[in-house]
């Protein structure tokens, strides 16, 4: 999971004025109905928030923000983070009986998603699924003062609780119960164990580029070129699983002669 930062999507962008006048109108609409069976109608009629995808892959790139993994050649759904319909806990018990509908056609609540980590999908699937901390309220229409379980990709700190391991598992940074608690959830509910593989894969593929550019670092430095342009693909943004690789060439060059010259090329593919 790596951090999506919403706030780089200009307002001012034409497509975007275009779409937020648009989802303005279509929330005035909304706000005049007063039942939940025909505000979900409404809703499904007027879905423009499919509309708004190509903005998010403009800005961001086609890779799923909960998994990491690319986009291309698969639908990829808008997912509602706080569930426009209704929202259950982790068990699917109902929270939120018609969802945060006011939220429909506000774009900070979108996050790009696989179909794995959306849909119901070898028992996990995001969907309806939005638990909140135990003894905490739902947020109402003008207050977003609920307190999500789920890791969000759009928090900083949240994306920065987990790495993964050489079998490509997911596993906390962190030793708060609490948080702790928040991963195991979300390994489940995102689906994570079905990209282990593809996790794996990347390190595997981070461990023989830093193996070359040391290798050539110490014998061949004309040569690094190409060593160094293998590391830029691992840790640009739009590879998939990218910041699982930045995490781990951070780790393995600390403290190494080379580390500086490695940090440049990470910042520099921020």
């Amino acid at each position: 999971m790596r951090y999506i930062d919403l706030s780089i999507i200009k307002t001012t962008d034409p497509d975007v004025v275009t779409w937020l006048s648009d989802a303005k109108l279509h929330l005035e609409e909304l706000n005049k109905l007063t039942s939940h069976e025909d505000r979900k109608k409404y809703m499904t009629k007027h879905n423009i928030w499919s509309q708004f995808k190509p903005i998010l892959i403009r800005y961001y790139g086609e890779k799923c923000w909960y998994s990491e993994c690319s986009l291309e050649g698969s639908f990829g759904d808008v997912d509602h983070f706080r569930p426009k319909g209704k929202s259950t806990d982790d068990k699917k018990n109902i929270i939120l009986s018609d969802g945060y509908w006011w939220l429909a056609y506000d774009y900070l609540n979108y996050r790009l998603s696989c179909e794995k980590s959306n849909r119901n999908f070898g028992g996990g699937g995001k969907n309806d699924t939005f638990p909140l901390k135990p003894g905490t309220v739902p947020a109402t229409q003008g207050n977003k003062n609920d307190v999500p379980v789920l890791l969000d990709p759009c928090v900083d700190s949240d994306v920065a609780l987990i790495d993964c391991n050489e079998a490509g598992e997911i596993v906390p940074l962190t030793s708060d119960p609490y948080e702790i608690y928040r991963i195991d959830i979300s390994r489940r509910i995102y689906n994570w164990d079905c990209f282990n593989a593809a996790r794996k894969k990347i390190r595997s593929r981070c461990k023989t580029a830093l193996e070359l550019f040391e290798m050539l670092y110490e014998s061949s430095p004309d040569k690094m070129g190409a060593s160094i342009s293998q590391i830029c693909e691992l840790v640009d943004p739009q590879t998939p699983y990218s910041s699982f690789a930045r995490r781990y060439i951070q780790l393995k060059i600390q403290d190494k002669p080379y580390e500086k010259v490695i940090s440049k090329v990470i910042e520099s593919n921020q």
